[in-house]
């Protein structure tokens, strides 16, 4: 696969180079991006936490592209943090787009990820899958020094195992509906924000540490008698730097689908993933939901289950809830509000926490 991936590649990079290629202007960089701000009344089990809390997630994106005479598109994408943060700027990559398909080098998130469909939500930044906001807190206790945590800390179904990391990924024209991509991340180490290596290589034969990381994404979209359908499958693979107990290669797994009528989207996607790790079994993660948008209004509801079973039989369980709707008050601005049902259990009664929570908020999309 990875010589395919490689392949593939250079074949992409000689035709780019095939045509004399200069540009009508210079790229100029223009701003986009989005804020969102949520409200939360929060009721659960765990001691010694707030009941309210204010929430802010923003980002402010750099963009920019031109169009050479041989009709390539080149262009740069840069996004800022809104906020002070350890990893200021996650994503940040060029890319070539022409009719040979799409080409991306940098920190941004592979191709299973990008191509993925999952439960629908009516709430902006929320959602049961990868939410930007969870309204509760994922238990832990301390033993002999050591924090021993719920092994679940979200529910998600995307593929996301070199997040924003530095990468080569390619995406084929769209053909009969359906367009396949890949993706190649030689490391993880340097960091998920995609570090430059500015200062010299990046070390080698970390433990537990996976390399040469191969991602599959396949999806396909078209419209039947005015029914979308949208389905998508994914694969993650990589490689230990260095054999160690309780290590293993990473190999994970997604599929999602999304149907679409008379303002009614309908959808769900699972995920299986050994997470690099020697699991009794491997996680598993699931969900489905049903949104229904009428006007500057969406509703709906949602639900999301996963579960994993640790090296020594201990069992953790996720599950979630999500209720709620956004009404458009004009274009990019948004009032939204949605009620959340959080539950953590496990073998280990340490580790169980269950939440009730209520939020409104806004989101503004420039």
């Amino acid at each position: 696969m990875k010589k395919i991936l490689l392949g593939t590649s250079a074949i992409v990079a000689a035709g780019l180079l095939a045509a004399p290629a200069s540009a009508a202007e210079k790229i100029k960089l223009g701003l986009g991006g989005y804020y969102q701000s949520a409200f939360v009344l929060i009721d659960e089990d765990v001691a010694n936490t707030r009941t309210d809390n204010m929430k802010q997630e923003g980002e402010i994106h750099f963009l920019g592209e031109t169009t050479l005479d041989n009709g390539i598109k080149v262009g740069v994408n840069v996004q800022l943090e809104a906020y002070t943060t350890s990893d200021q700027v996650d994503e940040h990559y060029v890319y070539f787009e022409g009719g040979f398909g799409r080409v991306v080098l940098g920190a941004e998130n592979s191709a299973p990820y990008l191509m993925h469909y999952s439960a629908p939500s009516a709430v902006v930044g929320h959602g049961v899958d990868s939410p930007n906001f969870f309204h509760a807190s994922r238990p832990s206790y301390s033993a002999g020094g050591v924090t021993v945590q719920n092994a679940l800390a979200s529910n998600a179904t995307f593929l996301n195992a070199t997040s924003d990391a530095n990468k080569l990924t390619y995406f084929t024209p769209r053909f009969a509906g359906f367009q396949l991509g890949l993706s190649y991340t030689p490391s993880l180490q340097g960091g998920r924000g995609g570090s430059s290596g500015a200062y010299g290589n990046l070390s080698d034969n970390n433990v537990g540490a996976q390399e040469k990381l191969v991602e599959v994404g396949l999806n396909y979209v078209n419209t039947f008698g005015g029914i979308n359908v949208a389905a998508s499958a994914g694969y993650s693979g990589g490689s230990l730097e260095q054999d160690a107990a309780g290590f293993d290669d990473l190999e994970a797994w997604s599929l999602g689908a999304n149907l679409g009528y008379a303002g009614f989207t309908f959808g769900g996607a699972y995920m299986t993933s050994n997470q690099g790790l020697q699991l009794d079994d491997d996680l598993e993660q699931w969900n489905v939901g049903l949104t229904y948008g009428f006007g500057p209004y969406k509703v709906g509801v949602a639900y999301a289950d996963g579960s994993v079973t640790l090296g020594g039989g201990r069992q953790d369980e996720l599950k979630m809830v999500e209720v709620g709707g956004t009404y458009a008050l004009g274009p990019g601005v948004n009032l939204m509000a949605g009620y959340y049902y959080i539950d953590f259990d496990s073998d280990d009664a340490g580790l169980r926490n269950e939440a009730n929570s209520f939020m409104i908020g806004t989101a503004l999309s420039f």
